[in-house]
């Protein structure tokens, strides 16, 4: 794996957490709640992959393993609105591409 398909796939993932968590937070549906902390965790996992990489940390592997499963949990949620909201739809399919890269690790 490259480092920079790994970055990618964390940046995109990130970016589309953070908007998948901010519109369902305006929706304020309680169904969603589950969706927007799962979008949060798999935000912040992914940040803190991109770091973990970039100084070449002894811990990057770990990290990239629990990337890939929180992205996956992620995208199960997100998948569950995915037909009716495209934020939802858009982030499921990011945080699949990047789960399986973090996996490869």
């Amino acid at each position: 794996m490259k480092k920079s398909n790994m970055i990618d796939a964390c940046l995109a993932c990130f970016a589309a957490c953070e908007l998948c968590a901010s519109e369902c937070i305006k929706m304020v549906e309680a169904s969603h709640l589950q969706c927007i902390a799962l979008c949060r965790d798999c935000a912040d996992i992914c940040a803190l992959c991109i770091k973990m990489e970039q100084r070449d940390s002894a811990y990057s592997h770990k990290i990239m393993q629990l990337c890939s499963e929180i992205c996956t949990a992620c995208a199960e949620e997100c998948e569950k609105f995915a037909a009716h909201h495209d934020h939802c739809r858009a982030c499921a399919e990011a945080c699949r591409d990047c789960a399986e890269v973090c996996k490869a690790a």
